[in-house]
């Protein structure tokens, strides 16, 4: 219940900044909590919303040239670590 304060780490290049972003929205898929399209903590849903949002939708879809790719970008993870997983398990 009380930890340190956690360290903040400067995000200098949008690659960093567009990985941190795939690993936040599919972070559920990673620990087998739940797919990440699902998942009510990830803000993956709230991007691809109309609905009104304080995030800074437009800016980080621009990151990954539209909602397309970044649809397809988030897909990839997905499989990469199903991947991984199915390996532990072999």
């Amino acid at each position: 219940m009380f930890q340190e304060h956690l360290k903040r780490i400067s995000i200098g290049e949008e690659r960093y900044l567009r990985n941190l972003i795939i690993y936040v929205n599919t972070n559920s898929s990673h620990h087998a909590i739940e797919g990440y399209k699902a998942y009510r903590y990830s803000s993956y849903r709230s991007f691809l919303s109309e609905k009104a949002t304080l995030l800074k939708r437009d800016d980080v879809l621009e990151l990954f040239d539209g909602v397309e790719n970044f649809k397809y970008v988030h897909e990839i993870k997905r499989e990469q670590l199903k991947e991984s997983q199915d390996l532990l398990f072999e």
